[in-house]
């Protein structure tokens, strides 16, 4: 007799073989592994989480003395402020300012990191195990570092805008109602996902370079781990510089605060 109930099991085996399987790409499943899941929620927690209450405190400054600042020198109404804060706080500063104290608090200590690794041999060893050093130590570091930025931007643009409307109403003619009203009519997600999208990729690119100096030490000597801190810290800067230009002229057509324009 034939049929499935009577098959045997290498035939099922076969058929089992012969069936297409779901792979997910290598990268992905690597946070199958515990102690990659484990190194990318620490650096979730140690930069996203711990360095909440800095970036909290520094937001409402932030907001404050901007709208001080604009309503004094522009006497500026409830369109223009609530204008000012979309456009200058909420998508240029918010994420500059996460990505800035994302590279001085997470780039310089992930680099350092690496770097001891490298010297102490450690990657060495990894290497002689089959163990892919981008899979257990920048993925992780790479996915943390962007979600954890692109979080504490969030943070920074919800504390700098409430500042800013708690402290103008003292200034302007306008209550916090008004303003609050004003400005969630004027805002939109195109507006949250532009500032989402920048800080994921300065989050990314403040990784990959912290994890590349750590990585390549011109020297293995303790002598040479500050000036890898050094480098990562300075090429972080001008990176995210470069792209956060870029991509405001690719987005709105303008370059170096408009002195640059696209064509047509």
């Amino acid at each position: 007799m034939t049929g499935l109930a009577f098959d045997s099991p290498a035939a099922l085996a076969a058929r089992g073989r012969d069936r297409p399987r779901i792979r997910l790409p290598r990268w992905l499943s690597a946070f199958a592994l515990p102690p990659v899941r484990e190194m990318f929620l620490r650096q979730v927690y140690f930069t996203g989480i711990q360095a909440t209450a800095n970036v909290v405190f520094r937001g409402a400054v932030v907001g404050t003395v901007i709208i001080a600042y604009m309503i004094q020198v522009l006497n500026a109404d409830v369109a223009a402020t609530t204008k000012i804060l979309l456009l200058f706080v909420f998508k240029e500063v918010g994420p500059l300012f996460a990505a800035i104290v994302v590279i001085f608090r997470s780039a310089s200590a992930a680099t350092s990191e690496l770097a001891l690794m490298n010297i102490s041999g450690e990657l060495r060893v990894m290497r002689q195990l089959g163990m892919r050093a981008f899979d257990w130590l920048v993925l992780p570091r790479v996915a943390g570092i962007a979600i954890a930025t692109a979080t504490l931007t969030i943070n920074f643009q919800i504390v700098a805008v409430m500042g800013g409307f708690l402290f103008a109403p003292l200034l302007i003619d306008a209550t916090f109602l008004q303003l609050v009203e004003e400005f969630l009519n004027a805002a939109s997600l195109w507006d949250i996902g532009y500032s989402v999208t920048k800080s994921l990729v300065f989050g990314t690119i403040i990784a990959l370079v912290s994890c590349m100096e750590g990585l390549r030490l011109a020297r293995p000597e303790l002598g040479a781990v500050p000036q890898a801190v050094t480098r990562a810290i300075m090429e972080s800067v001008s990176y995210v510089m470069l792209f956060n230009a870029v991509f405001a002229y690719f987005v709105f057509g303008v370059l170096m605060f408009g002195l640059i324009r696209a064509q047509g």
